[in-house]
């Protein structure tokens, strides 16, 4: 087997992996036919800090919040802390700031994670799908306590 289909197998099943933490996560959180009633969107605009940067159909806002975690927890905690604080083994900086060097619109932290920054942030675009980047861009907006 060529290091090529290595390589792409090994994303294949990291893929699988990280589907397999987003469904546990889910289940943590208790899904049921009946949910609090969704409050609407923001109109326009970005969204409000915390909430979802783009929500899948039925999906609650308390499902998303342990899905981005389950995420934040495995590709981002070991450099900005489990709570977002910045205390990662690698000194990441903290996530939980009312200002980001690279700005903390919904747009900037995707491109922060998309495309990585540079001195130490990866990019994770070809690592992670759509949805989990959505998911992930949601719950680091929502590590902001006013």
């Amino acid at each position: 087997m060529t290091s090529k289909a290595i390589s792409a197998q090994r994303r294949h099943l990291h893929r699988a992996a990280v589907l397999v933490a987003m469904m546990s996560a889910l289940a943590a959180t208790g899904c049921s036919k009946k949910e609090a009633p969704q409050a609407p969107a923001p109109s326009a605009g970005t969204p409000q800090a915390g909430a979802p940067a783009a929500m899948p159909e039925g999906m609650s806002g308390q499902q998303q919040t342990a899905m981005g975690r389950a995420i934040f927890n495995k590709r981002c905690a070991s450099c900005h802390g489990t709570d977002g604080n910045g205390a990662g083994s690698r000194s990441g900086p903290a996530l939980d700031q009312a200002q980001f060097k690279y700005g903390r619109t919904p747009e900037a932290i995707k491109e922060s994670i998309v495309k990585g920054r540079p001195n130490g942030m990866p990019a994770f675009g070809s690592a992670l799908q759509e949805i989990e980047i959505d998911t992930l861009v949601g719950f680091v907006l929502s590590l902001h306590k006013q």
